[in-house]
Formats: structure tokens, sequence, C-alpha cells
């Protein structure tokens, strides 16, 4: 993950502020100045993570896990507020990733995968079983057992899957898998095994379909021993899945995260390796920078950016981050760069301060040390976080403007 600034220079900044207000005063305006509000019933065990966050049915959903259970919270978007909050239980408990695709949960079970819809009311929708996928996947890879989600896509009038796959086995260290896609207009799964390490697999694939009518595939291409790879993007024929060409690669490109955003055409956003986000599509001699990290005055040190969301808006690219601002004395932020179709001559379009502990304003807040989040929503962008260190953990969000 990206360096945290150290709670230290909130501690001091928080002692010079008492030597001139009263320490109660303090707080209830720096509370009361706060734009971080609190996102009800969302609870957050302590080292989770959310396990999913999509805007759907006109409302944003967070599922998050706290005991055995995960909470899918919801809420409606008005202004650079929510309200409307609800809640409902995911069946099946906290201990899985919860994919969201085309408005819809999808849930691993032992007989199978389901689906249940996200509703305007908040609500989940019946769990239903999702196509056969397995059947397919065998045809395509004999060798197979189970298959599980990835990702997927709507294509007109069917949907189509990233499968992970596993065949039988008796090793205890595990076995190699395989790595497909799912399902052609003929109902036929691709086998995309050879383009990644089959020791690792794909690392988080993403599934994109463009306005001309091409479907993509992007995934960061890891090792065994390494937490970094290189970004990959492979187009595939819409009605076969056949790839199209080998999986393309940005030149001297080393990511920690990759995310696909697609408009005529789609492209890889990244976080690379040197703490910059790139943007880059084929065909491009290079990867192009659009938020740079920052340098500290004295050289010493240097402030990455975390990549959190990525979208077309208007037929132009915009990034949401996470980093440091100001070289003299840098304070952390979550922001929004805009460029054009292929993220160039990007610039800040709004921002807003990270909240380091909660309840904002405390000099020692129980909750300290945030995750941060992003998804673009109508309004702009709807930033959340939750805290490494507290126990379970409230989740937090602001709205962040983007300008015209």
């Amino acid at each position: 993950m990206t360096p945290r600034p150290h709670m230290g220079l909130f501690a001091v900044a928080a002692v010079v502020a008492m030597l001139v207000v009263p320490a109660a005063a303090t707080s209830s305006a720096a509370k009361s100045a706060s734009p971080w509000r609190l996102f009800p019933a969302a609870k957050v065990d302590e080292g989770l993570p959310l396990l999913g966050a999509a805007w759907a049915a006109n409302r944003v959903w967070v599922i998050a896990p706290h005991g055995k259970v995960a909470t899918a919270a919801s809420a409606r978007v008005s202004g650079t507020k929510l309200t409307g909050f609800s809640t409902t239980s995911v069946p099946g408990g906290s201990a899985q990733y919860v994919p969201i695709v085309d408005g819809e949960l999808i849930l691993a079970r032992d007989t199978g995968t389901v689906s249940a819809s996200l509703l305007a009311n908040g609500r989940l929708g019946a769990l239903k079983p999702t196509d056969d996928l397995l059947t397919p996947a065998k045809a395509a890879v004999p060798k197979l057992e189970t298959i599980a989600i990835q990702a997927g896509v709507h294509v007109g009038d069917r949907r189509v899957w990233a499968l992970s796959g596993s065949p039988e086995c008796h090793n205890i260290g595990g076995c190699p898998g395989f790595f497909l896609v799912c399902c052609s207009k003929s109902g036929t799964a691709t086998d995309l095994t050879r383009f990644v390490d089959r020791s690792v697999g794909a690392h988080l694939p993403q599934l994109g379909f463009d306005r001309r009518g091409r479907i993509w595939v992007a995934w960061l291409d890891r090792s065994r021993t390494a937490i970094r790879g290189g970004p990959r993007l492979l187009e595939l024929d819409p009605s076969t899945l056949a790839p199209r060409s080998s999986a393309a690669a940005p030149p001297g490109l080393v990511a920690d995260k990759v995310q696909l955003a697609c408009a005529a055409s789609c492209r890889i956003v990244a976080q690379s390796a040197t703490g910059d986000i790139v943007s880059w599509a084929p065909g491009e001699r290079s990867p192009l920078r659009m938020v740079g990290k920052v340098t500290s005055a004295n050289g010493v040190y240097e402030f990455p950016r975390e990549l959190l969301a990525t979208a077309y808006r208007a037929g132009r690219l915009v990034v949401a981050y996470r980093g440091q601002t100001g070289k003299n004395d840098p304070v952390e932020e979550i922001g929004v760069v805009r460029g054009d179709a292929r993220g160039a001559r990007a610039q800040i379009v709004g921002r807003v301060a990270t909240a380091y502990g909660w309840p904002a304003g405390n000099l020692y807040p129980p909750f300290s040390d945030p995750v941060a989040y992003g998804m673009f929503v109508p309004s702009g962008l709807l930033a959340l976080e939750h805290f490494r260190y507290g126990g379970a953990s409230p989740v937090v969000y602001a709205f962040v403007r983007v300008g015209r």
C-alpha cells in the first residue's frame, strides 16, 4: 500500500492549535469543518478491506465485512450528501470477495454461482443461478474441476465473464490454475491461460466493452514472488471471444494496480511502481503520466500516488487518486484529475483532505490509519475511508465535486 503520513505530524499540528484555542473548541471546530460524514451501519473488521463497492440502481453500495456477516449498505445521492440509507445482509458470510457486475452481486456457493440484483429500495433481489459456466469451461479445459467468476461485462443480450479455474489437486502447496472467458455467442468458453503465469493467474482481471463493439480484458501479470507486475491488455472478438492479438504491454511499465476505462476504445490506467499514475492504450509509444508523485523540498522523501478510480465523463478521462500535496508542509488529499480522451494535459478539478482518523478533529482519535476507496457517481467522486487501527471500523464518506 501507499505509505501513510506519520501521525506525529497530525499530533504536533493539533498541539500547536491547543496553545491558541481551548481543546474542546478546537475539536468542535474541526468536526464542524470536516467534509467527512459517517456511512451508517457499514462497519469493517480490523485488517479487512471492503468486499465490494459500486454505483447501481441509482444508489451507492458498499459491502462491509463484520464478524460472521457482510452487510450491503447503500444510500441515494442528494447533492454532496447521502440519504435514504438502507442495509441488508449478504448471504454467505464475510469471507469472500463479492464482485458487483452490471447491478448484481455475484456470490459463490458450493452448488454453483448465484447472483442477486441490487434494488432501488436498497434491498437484494432473490438469489438466482448464473448461467452454467462450468460446462463450457470444461469443454475448453477438460482438467477443470471448479471455476470462480472474477469479473464480468454486459455485451448485447449476454454477459461475458472472466473466470479463474482449478484442476483436481492433491498437492498441499496447490496446483497451477487456468484463466478463461465465457461465453461466446454460441455459448463456448475460451482458454486464455497461455497469456499468464499459471502459478499466479491473471491478477484482478477486468473486462470492458467499448462503443465500437470491442471486448477488452486487462489484468496485472505478476510472478509468485512479486506484489507488482506488468499491466496487460488483450482485445477479444466480440462474437467468438478469440484473442485478436497478443496481450499488449505498456513499454517499461511496472505497476501496483491497474484499472480499465472504456469509451470509444478501452485503455488502462495504472499506479506505477515509480509513484506516478499513467494512462496507456495499444499503439501508443509510452505511458502518459496523468498524476505525478511529489518529492519533498529537500529531495529526500517521495510521496507516491495511489490510484482509486477511473472513468470517462463527456469523452474525457478522469482519475481519482490519494497522495501528498505540497513540498514543504505536505498534506494528504484525495483528488480528481481530468484530461482529454487519452488523459493528456490532465488538471486537478477537485480535492478533499484525507480523514486521518475518526471522529474527525480528535487529537487522539480511536480509529486511525485510513484505507481509501473511490467511485464516480453522477455528482462527482464519492470518497470512502475506513481505518486500520481501533478495532471494527466505521466507514466514512466525502464528496469531491468535479468541475466543468
